[in-house]
């Protein structure tokens, strides 16, 4: 599976969005950590959504727009 992922900066923070999952985000210091957050939002939401969805492994994260420079 993949989703496409924007990067923005609130204050001090990297905040990460993924568009597939609108209700998922990644919140950290950095890219790295903003990144690894918005990975275990989705991969927590598709294990509790009674959908057949898997994405384990598999989940891709491609930044599409990169607003933190």
């Amino acid at each position: 599976m993949r989703c496409t992922v924007t990067l923005a900066r609130e204050g001090a923070a990297v905040i990460a969005r993924c568009s597939e999952f609108p209700e998922c985000t990644g919140r950290g210091a950095g890219r790295t950590e903003a990144m690894t957050k918005l990975r275990d939002s989705v991969l927590f939401w598709l294990e509790s959504c009674p959908c057949d969805q898997t994405a384990g492994p598999g989940l891709e994260l491609v930044v599409v727009k990169d607003e933190t420079s």
